[in-house]
């Protein structure tokens, strides 16, 4: 059986149409409490059928506590937990009808890939031969047609990983919850798998929760990404959207590389090397007057000037552009260049800065934290 012939309609091999096996998910007004810790603060978030959506943020935001009631593995304090319209937050993980594929693949090592592939399949009674052929057919979806006899220690860690996916879509589930399944993996690896996980999604049009800590995993995988912080959610957005237009100084300063620039406000603008800006979004309150500005390194064009207020501290060779970090004004600000040009730019050139942006966001300025007091 090949790969197109297991995502055909039954009874329609011939015109091989994806099956859709997507429902609609939603989380309404979901909070949770351990001790003095708020682990989520009256979360919502709307999944489309077929949708992939990332949880992202950093250790301690919420996004696993969030799977966790989904998968039901927890319980809300209060709130809804929604897929297709019925209340499953009071239902036992296990009739939830979801699959889950966990960070530490959690394989069960006295088993074969098969097996492992088949034993939901097994816990839902369905015939030996039957979930034989099932399982066959998903570790070959999922590239692992030779090894179906093979033990887990006898797999790579990508590998193995493949076998949970395949295990977690054994099952059929509507809806796909993957807990940081890449972090346990080498940088190769995590990029041929993270491709992987994506295209398959794509074809099976499973509606999918993906809970990470990689901007990169999030923005390379998701249709949409939910930042989050402190356990709510600051911003909902497509990849491109939470990248170009950050909704908070949060997002911005999470999400890709921004640097912090103390600017003077002028009425709706704001002055920045020596020229007047707009402000980007909603502007702070007009009594706020130190501001800082955040600018991404695409914000910044830099030019070799032995009168430069710039200097070059630092430089990171990228590939095809070099990264420069440029002391300037008690701040330092990163900006890329072409790496055919970075000789132009050792450390210790000085440079003239000039922004290439149209309106850049701005935030309320950073008070330092004051230094320690010394005995």
């Amino acid at each position: 059986m090949t790969t197109d012939d297991l995502l055909a309609t039954p009874g329609d091999t011939a015109t091989r149409t994806p099956v859709q096996l997507g429902a609609p998910l939603s989380l309404e007004g979901l909070s949770r409490t351990y001790g003095a810790t708020r682990a989520l603060d009256h979360f919502s978030l709307n999944v489309q059928p077929g949708e992939f959506v990332a949880l992202l943020g950093p250790s301690g935001c919420g996004k696993t506590t969030a799977l966790r009631m989904v998968a039901g593995f927890d319980r809300p304090d209060t709130g809804q937990i929604l897929v297709d319209g019925v209340d499953v937050s009071r239902i036992p993980a296990q009739k939830r009808d979801m699959g889950m594929v966990f960070q530490s693949y959690s394989l069960f090592p006295n088993m074969s890939a098969r097996d492992n592939v088949a034993f939901g399949l097994r816990l839902r009674r369905q015939k030996g031969a039957s979930r034989r052929q099932r399982a066959n057919d998903l570790l070959e979806l999922v590239g692992l047609a030779e090894h179906t006899t093979k033990y887990p220690h006898q797999l790579s860690g990508g590998q193995q990983q493949r076998v949970a996916l395949a295990r977690a879509l054994a099952i059929e589930p509507r809806v796909l919850l993957l807990d940081e399944p890449l972090s346990a993996l080498d940088a190769k690896v995590r990029a041929e798998l993270r491709d992987q996980i994506r295209a398959l999604q794509q074809r099976l049009t499973i509606t999918t929760l993906f809970v990470t800590h990689d901007q990169e995993e999030a923005l390379s995988m998701a249709d949409r990404v939910c930042v989050m912080d402190r356990g709510r959610v600051e911003q909902i957005a497509t990849p491109a959207e939470l990248y170009a237009h950050p909704a908070s100084a949060f997002v911005a300063e999470f999400v890709g590389v921004s640097s912090r620039v103390p600017v003077d406000r002028r009425g709706s603008a704001i002055i920045l090397f020596d020229r007047s800006v707009a402000i980007r979004g909603s502007a702070p309150a007009q009594e706020v007057i130190a501001l800082d500005a955040l600018l991404r390194p695409e914000d910044i064009v830099v030019h070799p000037d032995t009168m430069g207020a710039g200097v070059v501290q630092h430089r990171n060779f990228l590939g095809a552009t070099t990264r420069l970090e440029v002391g300037f004004a008690d701040v330092v600000i990163k900006t890329d260049v072409r790496s055919s040009e970075s000789d132009r730019f050792e450390v210790g050139t000085r440079v003239t800065l000039e922004l290439a942006a149209h309106d850049v966001l701005v935030t309320p300025r950073r008070v330092p934290a004051p230094a320690p007091a010394q005995d």
